[in-house]
């Protein structure tokens, strides 16, 4: 049968291979055979990889369409919050729920227990977050039966922005003219009023938006002296600029250069008047610096700081080339090294307009007076021993009728203090004081350089840095009178501020005598209205923008400097938010620079050949080397914007920039180059007041827009 003789054949092949290894007994006594085991081993490993990478790319399958379910149900609630602001917590976070659930398609591959939670407790964000377990397949073999896939996003609500901006607001004359028969200034408010609408929505306050306004001319209003402190401001005049333009007299009459006038005194020491608020630049290039005044600078941040961008080197984009020549033409350094390191020298002058003559430059010494009579110094020579000397008298001399008419609108700040006041023949004293001056001025004219004293060689050299040529240059007549005076005295006159008095501590004899102190004449002539610093409150922002007036010339560059400085965590503005906050990155710092002019400097026929800037005169080269001209001026001022726009975008800032009716490709150039792109949203060429208010808005939508945070 089959099946004995299937055992048969089984027992003789037993029997015939007694007392000899069969093939499975030899394996399995060969040590060669333990691959085997091992071969078992790597089966099961590569089955757990590729089980693993299964599994694993399931769960990247799913926890991206997850995340992408999430940020589009948070930007939808977020939407909805800020559309519909009487909706409650849990109205939203049940909407928010079914848009995530509406658009996750993975669901049932979730294990019981998952959940999604929105967090609207934060004024700034939503904070939505899934928890949950994601079923294995082939992992399960291995015991792991489970992926978590907990995750969490942050979108930044519309209104909210954690944004700090400063808004550096052109507030010059020619923001009163009009467009389309309504003011330029007018329009700016209605814009910042738009920009605001978008921002803050229908809230009074937010504590995620913080914006400060920096109107500006040709200076900026940093704030009134009772807002600095000596950690701020050059109060003991150890700066190397502060007086730069006075002579200090003492108690006897005696000019004193070694003791500086101190603005601070002056404004003390000037009837009715007190410091309101405005500054000159620091000496270039501290002034292009975020440097704070307690602060210190070492020649290699000076070096460093003015080297030329290298991702422009080879650049043909016009406006990186642009930005690019900005640096490679910067001037020289007029002050040493040892000056700019100079820790007084990081600290700000307040700004004092002196009261100018009663004159012209073409008229020198006569300086005719509105009704027709000057009160000016005469002068009889005299001899002592071998040397000719001076003695000063008054004299009254009448200007000629065909000379009635002459305009003498080149000195600007004239009649701040009328020279008939302190040298008039019949003010005693007070003219015989002024006139001790003269005398000892003239004196440098007609003695011999070698001759004089080092006190009076220190006052030849200081009037002539000052722009004095003709110490003494008088006709006598027969009777002894002059005929004419044609000395640089209206330079003196700039720059005498009377005799110091230390029972007061005051200077006396010139700006105590009834100064006219008015809207567009006097120490603070075109200061225009203050800083406001970061603050969250919307109305605060709304009403400093509304009281906002017009005058002055055009310094965008100036302006950029002090938005920089309001949005710096350093003094002397320190509200802004600084890298040691924990906050610090979400946080985005901004500056929208608007201007309707070109930068202006304005030439005049006087001896400082310009108007006062925050950058001094004209003759004082205080931009830089050689920068002793006003046309050069006006091209520094568009370079030092752009190293200025340069340094705060390397730092991270958003630089948006506005052209408001205004029709000039040079200013175009420079705009364009200083925004963080040469396009909308950075920049705009506003033709009217509609496209301001688009572009205001614009900008605050960009600013605020939705946007997933992390």
């Amino acid at each position: 049968m089959r099946v004995n003789t299937y055992k048969m054949s089984f027992a003789k092949s037993l029997r015939r291979n007694k007392g000899r290894k069969t093939l499975f007994g030899r394996f399995a006594k060969d040590s060669g055979g333990n691959i085997i085991f091992l071969f078992a081993f790597m089966l099961s490993v590569l089955f757990l990889f590729a089980g693993g990478a299964v599994d694993y790319t399931r769960w990247n399958a799913v926890r991206a369409d997850m995340i992408e379910s999430m940020d589009a149900s948070s930007l939808a609630l977020a939407q909805l919050s800020a559309t519909d602001p009487d909706l409650t917590t849990d109205e939203l976070k049940a909407y928010g729920r079914k848009f995530f659930e509406a658009n996750f398609n993975y669901e049932n591959n979730l294990l019981a227990g998952w959940d999604i939670e929105f967090t609207l407790d934060d004024d700034a964000v939503v904070l939505t977050c899934v928890t949950g377990k994601l079923r294995t397949y082939l992992l399960g073999v291995a015991g792991i039966k489970k992926l978590d896939i907990d995750k969490c996003v942050e979108i930044t609500k519309r209104g909210s922005g954690r944004v700090e901006l400063a808004l550096v607001l052109d507030v010059t004359g020619s923001m009163n003219n009009s467009i389309d028969g309504k003011k330029k200034i007018d329009s700016l408010k209605d814009a910042v009023e738009k920009l605001l609408d978008v921002m803050y929505g229908t809230k009074a306050e937010s504590d995620n938006i913080k914006i400060g306004v920096v109107p500006f001319n040709a200076y900026v209003n940093v704030g009134e002296a009772s807002s600095w402190t000596n950690d701020w401001a050059d109060q003991n005049a150890n700066a190397t600029y502060h007086g730069a333009r006075f002579i200090h007299v003492t108690e006897n009459g005696d000019v004193d250069l070694d003791t500086k006038v101190n603005h601070f005194t002056l404004f003390n020491s000037t009837t009715g008047a007190s410091w309101g608020g405005c500054v000159e630049a620091r000496p270039y290039p501290l002034d292009e610096l975020d440097v704070p005044p307690a602060g210190s600078i070492t020649s290699t941040d000076l070096s460093s700081a003015m080297t030329n961008p290298p991702e422009y080197s080879a650049s043909t984009n016009q406006y990186e080339t642009r930005m690019y020549d900005a640096f490679d033409d910067a001037p020289s350094f007029k002050l040493s090294t040892s000056q700019l390191t100079n820790s007084a020298n990081l600290k700000w002058v307040p700004m004092f307009h002196p009261d100018e003559p009663d004159c012209n430059a073409n008229w020198r010494g006569r300086c005719p007076l509105s009704n027709g009579y000057s009160y000016w110094t005469a002068a009889d020579t005299f001899t002592i021993g071998s040397l000719p000397h001076v003695q000063t008298r008054w004299r009254n001399w009448f200007v000629d009728p065909s000379y009635a008419s002459y305009n003498e609108g080149d000195y600007w700040n004239r009649h701040f203090i009328d020279d008939e006041t302190y040298i008039g023949r019949y003010k005693g004293a007070i003219a015989g004081r002024y006139a001790k001056i003269v005398q000892e001025f003239r004196m440098l004219g007609i003695t011999p350089y070698s001759l004089l004293s080092s006190d009076q060689k220190d006052f030849h050299d200081y009037m002539e840095d000052l722009g004095v040529n003709d110490f003494y240059d008088i006709d006598i007549t027969s009777s002894g009178d002059s005929s004419y005076a044609d000395s640089d005295e209206f330079i003196l006159r700039n720059a005498y501020v009377g005799w110091w008095d230390s029972a007061t501590n005051k200077y006396k004899y010139k700006y105590d005598q009834s100064p006219s102190i008015t809207s567009s004449r006097g120490p603070n002539l075109d200061c225009a209205r203050p800083v406001l610093p970061l603050t969250n409150v919307r109305q605060t922002i709304e009403d400093h923008v509304n009281s906002l007036g017009t005058n002055g010339n055009t310094n965008s560059a100036n302006g950029a400097l002090w938005g920089w400085r309001i949005l710096s965590p350093e003094a002397p503005f320190t509200e802004g938010i600084g890298p040691d906050d924990v906050d610090y990155g979400k946080w985005q710092k901004a500056v929208v620079i608007m201007t309707d002019g070109n930068n202006t400097t304005s030439n005049l026929d006087t001896h400082w050949g310009s108007d006062l800037t925050a950058y001094g005169f004209e003759r004082e080269s205080r931009m830089g080397a050689n920068m002793d001209d006003a046309n050069d001026m006006e091209d520094e001022f568009d370079n030092k914007l752009l190293r200025v726009c340069y340094r705060m975008r390397q730092e991270g800032y958003l630089v948006y920039t506005i052209m408001f009716g205004l029709n000039s490709s040079t200013t175009e150039k420079v705009f364009r180059a200083c925004a963080t792109k040469p396009s909308e949203p950075y920049f705009y060429d506003a033709v009217d007041g509609d496209d301001l208010e688009e572009a205001f808005g614009q900008i605050a939508a960009d600013l605020v827009d939705l946007h997933i945070s992390k």
